[in-house]
């Protein structure tokens, strides 16, 4: 019986030991502390922007990769990385930065002071968010946008587009895939903004006229 308990120390310690060290060898990525520089176009936006949100399967902190080459339906995560916060949540900082409108609150839309009474707003939904593998070493990061075009008083969707864009991963690695992600991101926004911009300028229904 003695034997018996000190076994069940010495394994419940390794175990403690175990989950100790994964912590502290985690490593968490953000997008970074980016400032829009002078050369830098800034994003219009035209409508209010809704809150963004997330397929339920990217509604966490996970770092998500795929091995196209080896079975592209199976999803893994990095073990040693994380992001800060969620999908959304990087995104909807890094709009903020990248708009020259700062956020009024988080359930508060991104606007236009000059557009308050715009009949439209735009929501925009992360469905995919992921490093994807074509070999061994050739690798992308991969963020597609769900953007609608959506009329305030009804909550009809008038139009409605998937935006996807890639960026190359400079290494093989989570490094390389948050590097990717944060540009695809960018990218993502930008063209989303751009759409909903243009579609609600040519619909009559978000005329606040």
């Amino acid at each position: 019986m003695r034997h018996f308990i000190l076994l069940i120390i010495c394994v419940s310690l390794s175990a403690c030991i175990g989950v100790n060290k994964t912590r502290q060898n985690m490593i968490v990525y953000d997008f970074g502390l980016t400032v829009p520089s002078k050369n830098q176009q800034l994003i219009t936006l035209k409508i209010p922007v809704e809150e963004i949100s997330t397929a339920e399967a990217l509604n966490h902190s996970k770092m998500r990769y795929r091995l196209n080459y080896q079975n592209p339906a199976r999803v893994f995560s990095y073990s040693e990385s994380r992001w800060t916060s969620t999908p959304s949540e990087l995104l909807a900082s890094q709009l903020s930065t990248l708009s020259s409108l700062a956020p009024l609150a988080n359930d508060t839309p991104l606007q236009n002071p000059n557009n308050k009474s715009a009949n439209c707003s735009l929501k925009l939904k992360i469905e995919t968010f992921d490093h994807v593998f074509q070999s061994a070493s050739i690798s992308e990061g991969i963020v597609q946008l769900n953007a609608s075009l959506i009329e305030k008083k009804s909550k009809q969707i008038i139009a409605n587009q998937l935006i996807t864009e890639s960026v190359s991963s400079a290494t093989p690695d989570a490094q390389g895939g948050a590097g990717a992600l944060q540009k695809a991101s960018e990218n993502a926004l930008r063209a989303a903004i751009n759409w909903g911009n243009m579609m609600s300028e040519k619909n009559s229904l978000c005329d606040s006229k």
